[in-house]
């Protein structure tokens, strides 16, 4: 199991350097600012919601789409991804990440849920001193 958590580890990584690099908007106040409605608080767009950042990335060409399909998040728009955000730092198309390169779709949402859960109890808690 310990080596399913590092790769689990190395994958949040991964993605993180992949977002930071890419520049995602993930700021809920940003995006509205922006005129832009996500789904979720953290910048997700869903593919109902898609063409409205199109055409936001074709009037602000500093902006561009990053798709998430499968298991993989694309610097670049899918079409039928499953999930979309904006970016406004490299573009670079070529630009992508696997999350489930060296796990299973199923092994990378339960360790994260085992690794995420102590945390959360931890918290809902309260003052454990």
């Amino acid at each position: 199991m310990e080596g399913n958590r590092k790769l689990f580890r190395e994958s949040s990584r991964n993605l993180h350097a992949f977002f930071k690099r890419a520049g995602k908007v993930w700021i809920y106040d940003e995006l509205r600012f922006l005129d832009l409605e996500p789904e979720m608080l953290t910048g997700e767009f869903g593919s109902d919601r898609v063409q409205t950042l199109i055409d936001f990335c074709n009037a602000n060409p500093e902006y561009h789409i990053i798709s998430g399909l499968d298991g993989k998040v694309f610097n670049k728009y899918i079409p039928d991804a499953s999930i979309y955000y904006l970016a406004d730092k490299d573009n670079d198309p070529s630009l992508m990440v696997d999350l489930w390169g060296a796990l299973s779709g199923e092994e990378f949402l339960q360790i994260g849920y085992a690794m995420v859960t102590p945390i959360v109890g931890k918290i809902k808690c309260g003052n454990d001193t």
